[in-house]
């Protein structure tokens, strides 16, 4: 058996609290339009020919800020660059998660490998900033790759908002499981800020243009964006991949409007969330599908809206843009998985196996 935990926290807001410095980059390639003057609009995606592939190299920390930075410029985002500090905090915190089989972000006095309760009171113990963010997970057992872990938190969409910020230098700390009734654990801890997302541009994931999309994501991280939803019937089931909207400084949203259709027109139902109606969901507005989208499809997503920044009045908005999902359907990783067996008789049964324990915090 194996279990997950995914916690998507952002250790302190800190990293939403620092402003300054002006946006760069422009429109997406993707249709935006708004009703003010003052343009909001989608942030240039350049896709994969900006990311190259990722390749990834066996070690989870290396190819947990590999990954990110690959994401990272596909939105056409710098990447952050590894600072030995912040990585010497990841990893003690990740050592304290297994050592107290828990995952998340505030450590307690007096247990076993605690260095400091928040994020950046850890961070801080080796590299001076103001500017603090944090992702983590636990998995049950061994990780599978080298990505599993960094490829739960980037498909979680709180999670992701994090890892799409304007941080400047991170680092990730790893504990390895040496078996299934223990703990492997991964912390990314991000720190300082640089503006790059202008206080009027937003972040799309999936970006538009973007191909190969996912179909589906376990509901499992914490905070769960689908808990609201019919009385947390979704959590811990396979829905569909979440679409994200997320700003950078101190991006807010309200009155916000956010649909997905397919190529016929025809509406996905979703469950919204945004900085308005949810604490958690910091610079960002989502809408998860409540099942599975089709697979080898085109959708538009079309979000309007008010944003508000450090430097932007309360301004409507109204963008769109396409992404075309993958021609087979994913496996979301930390979701169930059906084996089949074969009786005396020669007939085949098929029976849901135990999940993994997976946190993502």
């Amino acid at each position: 058996m194996k279990k997950t935990v995914l916690a998507a926290a952002v250790g302190a807001a800190a990293l939403a609290a620092c402003g300054g410095g002006g946006g760069s980059g422009g429109s997406s390639t993707g249709t935006s339009s708004t009703s003010s003057a003052s343009a909001v609009a989608l942030f240039a995606a350049p896709g994969t020919s900006a990311s190259g592939s990722f390749v990834a190299s066996g070690d989870t920390a290396t190819d947990a800020l590999g990954y990110i930075n690959n994401m990272r410029a596909q939105v056409g985002l710098a990447a952050l660059s590894s600072q030995s500090g912040v990585a010497q905090a990841a990893a003690n915190h990740s050592l304290w998660e297994q050592d107290n089989n828990t995952v998340g972000h505030v450590e307690t006095a007096g247990q076993t490998g605690y260095t400091g309760a928040t994020p950046s009171d850890r961070v801080n113990l080796y590299y001076s900033t103001n500017s603090v963010g944090e992702v983590t997970a636990g998995f049950s057992g061994p990780f599978a790759s080298s990505t599993e872990a960094i490829e739960a938190l980037f498909d979680a969409p709180f999670h992701r908002a994090v890892m799409l910020f304007d941080a400047v230098h991170a680092g990730a700390g790893v504990a390895n499981a040496t078996s299934s009734t223990q703990l492997s654990t991964l912390t990314v801890d991000l720190a300082d800020y640089k503006q790059v997302v202008g206080d009027a541009q937003l972040v799309a994931w999936p970006y538009s243009g973007m191909s190969g999309v996912n179909t589906g994501w376990y509901a499992n991280e914490s905070p769960n964006p689908v808990a609201s939803y019919n009385n947390g019937s979704l959590e811990n089931t396979v829905v569909g991949y979440p679409v994200t909207l997320s700003g950078g400084d101190n991006a807010a949203f309200s009155n916000v409007s956010f649909t997905i259709t397919d190529a016929s027109g025809a509406n996905v139902p979703c469950i919204e969330t945004d900085s308005s109606n949810n604490s958690d969901a910091t610079r960002e507005a989502m809408c998860v599908p409540i099942a599975r989208l089709a697979k080898g499809t085109t959708y538009t997503a079309k979000v309007s809206g008010t944003l508000t920044n450090a430097s932007l009045a309360a301004t409507s908005f109204s963008v769109s843009w396409q992404f075309t999902t993958a021609a087979t359907d994913n496996t979301p990783i930390g979701a169930p998985t059906s084996a089949s067996a074969q009786s005396a008789s020669g007939a085949r049964a098929f029976e849901q196996t135990t999940p993994r324990r997976v946190i993502l915090n």
